[in-house]
Parts: structure tokens; C-alpha cells; sequence
């Protein structure tokens, strides 16, 4: 594949608020441009202090924002602030020096920022919305509570209307899942400009699943249970977790071995925590913490039923989270809640069930049907067939370089 009707190299600037590497979806992108001639340069945050300027790959390029002189100014400077000129300065530094043709921005937080920059020296920018932003902080808010900042940088109304704004000045928009789509398509009120929107979603390279690095707990995990329910993913209080542990009473009668092993961090740990031992059910619950991303499929291998335990919401409702994927790609059947690309890849595909979220009986029943082991190996099979003839990033990036193709006007061979 490549890139006709223009003599030089195409040069792509993609902006990530946080710190890079790692995030798997800026790495899919970023690799996939690379490695077909296209040179990427990364602008991301730099919490940690690592080198301002670094060469990852051949084609592929990071550019770190400055790690201040302490903390305070660490954060000053990184904070992916809409307007903030420390972004914008990075952002006009880069496209100038680098003669940046396209500009991507991850998400919202810093799409005004980069759009200024784009503004400035007459380059397209496209939106790259992996998440439903202003419906992702609402679930903040509600499970969570808002801080009292927040009220000020990360206020979900004030959210919306930024989002209004900022989504028809962008010359693209590529999201994760067709509700995602059919949301921006509302918020752009020129039916001409309405088929610039592009469904990219976080579907798993191919070859990445067949390489595994073995965690050291994949053999004690299946040492200490012949039926283990895994969760991998944030523990944070919209995932739903509360209510795969409440089910575990009721599982461990049927499955008096049954261990769900919970693979993450997050802010609600503490809380899961002290829910378990109030059950009682200690030595049905494995928290594993967070484990390094490359040892992830050796754990899910090693798993019988994969569960995505998410509280339906408007945000959940139109993003589609990676694990889903890295659950089918292993050939496990998986148990979901019903929020709608959730069960619209389960049922497309018939790799699981689907369970009422904030319902650990309606868990309970789905997660009974799968003690048939012959019924699980086939809603496992299904699944990794789907992500082998559909559900992967070959399908997925045929939709990346259309959108380079529509907002540049160049041909992709």
C-alpha cells in the first residue's frame, strides 16, 4: 500500500495527551502508518521525565512535552488544558520543523488546542474519538463524585458544548463503533460534511495474537481452579465489578471451585476489596494487579469464561472496549452486559451471553450456562473465527487510510 500523486513523504503529526508508549490504539495507528512509508510523529504528555525527542521505529517518532522543574510545573505544562500554549507551542514546533502534512488528535481535551495549531499553519486536522468524552466523565461524576476542579476543567455540560463546537470544524472524524457515529453524525448539521466520518475500531492485530509472553501467574491461576471467570481492564466504579462479586456466592455453590481472577487497578479496588471480605469470599477472588499488556493473552488463555461487567451508560453505549477482542482472539466465550456494541458483537458473532448489568442473579444464570465445557469451547471457536474473518485491524485500518485518502485528496494503491 502506498501513497500516489505525491513526491515527497507523507508526514503525519498525532497528538496523545498522556505518555506514550504505551496505549494500544496510538500504537496500532502509529505502527500501521509507519510501516507503510508514512512518517509519524507522536506529541504526547511526559509525567515521568523521559527523553523530549525519541526514535521508536523506523518512520516513527516521539516528541514529549517538558517534564518541568518538580511536580507543579510537571503538571502545569502536561495538562491537556483545551486551550493550553504549552501544547500549542509543541504542536506548531513539530508541524513547522517536520513539515507536517495531517494532523490527528486523540479525543477531545485537546482538539481546540490542536485545532488552533492547524489554524495557524493551514494544515487538516482529523478527530481521532476513542472515547465518548463528556459521557465518560458523567460516569465519573456519578460513581464516583466530582472534585471540586472539576466542576471548572472537566464539567460534562461544559464537555458537550465544547464538543458542538470543536466536532464540525474538524476535516475529519474517525470513531470506534456505529452508535459513535450515528452521535457525531447529529452534532454536524451540513448533510455534505456528514460522510466524513470513518469507523476505525480496537480490533486486535493478527499477528500480535499469536505471539504470547507467559505470565508467571497463567499456571497458578489454572493450578488453583478448574472454572476461572476473568475480568481484565480498569477497576474503576462504572466497570461493574461490584456485581460479578456478588454473584460469586451464588456461583461457588454450583462451582465450589470457581475462582474470578481481576486483572487491573483502579480507584474502586479498595471498595471491591472490603466488599470480598464481607462475602466472605476470599479465596474466590484473585486480584492480580496490573499486569505488563504483552503477558495479557497468556493469562486469558489460560481462563474459562471472560466477563465484560460494564454499567450500561450513554458512554458505554457507543465505545467498544478493547478487551472484547483479546477475549475472542483466545477462543473464550465471553458474558456481557447489554449495552449495545457489546451485544451486537456477541450476537453477530455468537461467541457469548449477555446479562443485565447491576444484576448479579441475571449473572449468575448466564455464567451457569457455561459449565457445559463443549458449549463454552464452541462460543469460543465462533468468536475467534469472527475476529479472523472481521473483528481485526487489517479490516479496521482500510478505514484509517480512507480518511488520510478523503481529507488529503490522495489515492491509496
Amino acid at each position: 500500500m502506498q501513497f500516489l500523486k505525491k513526491e515527497k513523504k507523507l508526514k503525519v503529526c498525532y497528538i496523545y495527551q498522556d505518555q506514550y508508549p504505551w496505549e494500544v490504539r496510538t500504537e496500532k495507528i502509529a505502527t500501521t502508518l509507519a510501516k507503510e512509508g508514512i512518517e509519524v510523529h507522536i506529541i504526547c504528555g511526559n509525567r515521568n521525565g523521559l527523553p523530549r525527542k525519541e526514535k521508536i521505529l523506523r518512520n516513527l517518532y516521539i516528541h514529549r512535552l517538558s517534564k518541568g522543574l518538580n511536580k507543579l510545573t510537571n503538571n502545569l505544562f502536561n495538562f491537556p488544558a483545551f486551550f493550553s500554549p504549552f501544547w500549542i507551542a509543541k504542536i506548531l514546533y513539530v508541524v513547522r520543523k517536520y513539515s507536517i502534512d495531517i494532523i490527528i488528535v486523540r479525543d477531545l481535551p485537546l482538539s481546540p488546542a490542536a485545532f488552533a495549531a492547524a489554524k495557524i499553519t493551514g494544515k487538516p486536522i482529523i478527530m481521532d474519538m476513542a472515547e465518548n468524552y463528556p459521557a465518560m466523565i458523567k460516569d465519573t461524576w456519578i460513581y464516583r463524585g466530582p472534585k471540586p476542579l472539576d466542576y471548572i476543567i472537566r464539567n460534562p455540560i461544559f464537555l458537550r458544548w465544547l464538543e458542538k463546537i470543536v466536532i464540525p470544524l474538524m476535516d475529519g472524524i474517525i470513531v470506534v463503533s456505529e452508535y459513535s457515529a450515528k452521535r457525531v453524525k447529529k452534532m454536524i448539521r451540513d448533510n455534505k460534511n456528514k460522510n466524513k466520518i470513518w469507523i476505525v475500531s480496537n480490533t486486535p492485530m493478527l499477528d500480535t495474537i499469536k505471539t504470547q509472553c507467559i505470565s508467571p501467574l497463567a499456571k497458578e491461576i489454572r493450578k488453583r481452579s478448574n472454572f476461572v471467570l476473568l475480568y481484565v481492564g480498569g477497576l474503576e466504579e462504572s466497570r461493574g465489578l461490584e456485581s460479578g462479586i456478588k454473584a460469586i456466592p451464588y456461583l461457588s455453590k454450583i462451582i465450589p471451585d470457581i475462582l474470578f481472577v481481576i486483572v487491573g487497578k483502579g480507584s474502586s479496588e479498595t471498595k471491591l476489596r472490603k466488599l470480598v471480605s464481607e462475602l466472605n469470599i476470599s479465596k474466590h477472588i484473585f486480584f492480580t494487579g496490573w499486569i505488563p499488556h504483552k503477558e495479557i493473552s497468556s493469562i486469558i488463555a489460560n481462563s474459562d469464561v471472560c466477563l465484560i461487567p460494564h454499567y450500561v451508560t450513554e458512554h458505554t453505549d457507543t465505545t467498544i472496549p478493547n478487551k472484547i477482542f483479546d477475549y475472542m482472539a483466545q477462543k473464550k466465550p465471553i458474558v456481557v452486559t447489554q449495552a449495545n456494541p457489546l451485544v451486537k458483537i456477541v450476537k453477530t458473532a455468537k461467541c457469548g451471553l449477555v446479562y443485565y448489568d447491576k444484576s448479579p442473579l441475571s449473572l449468575y444464570k448466564a455464567i451457569l450456562q457455561l459449565v457445559d465445557s463443549k458449549y463454552r469451547k464452541r462460543l469460543g471457536i465462533n468468536g475467534w473465527i469472527a475476529v479472523q474473518k472481521r473483528f481485526n485491524w487489517n479490516y479496521d485500518k482500510r478505514y484509517l487510510f480512507k480518511a488520510l485518502e478523503f481529507v488529503l485528496g490522495l489515492s491509496i494503491n
